[in-house]
């Protein structure tokens, strides 16, 4: 009888505590607090700012050239004495605005030989667009710190640095801040639309389905 009380209290117990974990939403879990100012505040008062860099082809460069580039990146980011991090998002591209735009210069084109040219090169765009191999693959460097302030001056100092390397970067705004954390906290959503283009709650709860799964 003591035994059996004691089960019923442990499912009673677990039943509550999993009723509770459900009334949390993703901010109680997420570290972020606050975007703004181009910077993520995050719950533990440190900041971060983050660079997108965007990709150099180094294969048509000749050796020296190649060692020259790679040593200068090497120079800056041994440089940083502030918590980095790297890290790429490959997201599909949205094909249709252009693929618009062929289908209406198609017709209009009057010259037989360049409106099959169009058609078969409209083809080959939209075969693109079906197999899923349009993928935009954006690169960022984050760093992070304890005063704001200070921490734009280093990602100012930063991108100026990569410059110097051939790499072109610019300091990420708000919105694409938010369209970056959107990418990690919705990746199913993320895949084929853009963050919601307004100030919080943005983040709505998302831990149910799985708790439902954990009871099954």
């Amino acid at each position: 009888m003591i035994g059996l009380l004691k089960r019923e209290k442990i499912l009673k117990n677990g039943k509550e505590k999993k009723d509770e974990i459900r009334k949390k939403a993703v901010q109680d879990w997420f570290p972020v607090k606050d975007i703004g100012d181009d910077t993520i505040l995050l719950k533990d008062g440190r900041y971060v700012c983050a660079l997108r860099v965007w990709p150099l082809n180094i294969g048509l460069k000749s050796e020296s050239e190649k060692k020259k580039i790679i040593q200068s990146m090497y120079e800056t980011l041994n440089g940083l004495k502030d918590t980095m991090q790297i890290f790429s998002i490959g997201r599909p591209v949205d094909l249709d605005s252009y693929i618009g735009f062929l289908q209406s210069k198609s017709k209009e084109e009057v010259n037989m030989t360049k409106r099959k040219l169009l058609q078969e090169y409209l083809k080959y765009v939209a075969s693109i667009v079906t197999s899923g191999e349009a993928i935009e693959r954006r690169f960022f460097i984050m760093i992070s710190g304890k005063e704001k302030e200070e921490l734009k001056v280093k990602i100012y100092e930063l991108a100026s640095n990569l410059e110097k390397s051939g790499l072109k970067s610019d300091i990420t705004t708000d919105q694409e801040l938010i369209d970056v954390l959107f990418s990690f906290t919705h990746p199913a959503q993320a895949a084929f639309e853009k963050a919601p283009a307004f100030n919080g709650p943005y983040l709505p709860p998302v831990f149910e389905s799985y708790i439902k799964k954990e009871e099954e």
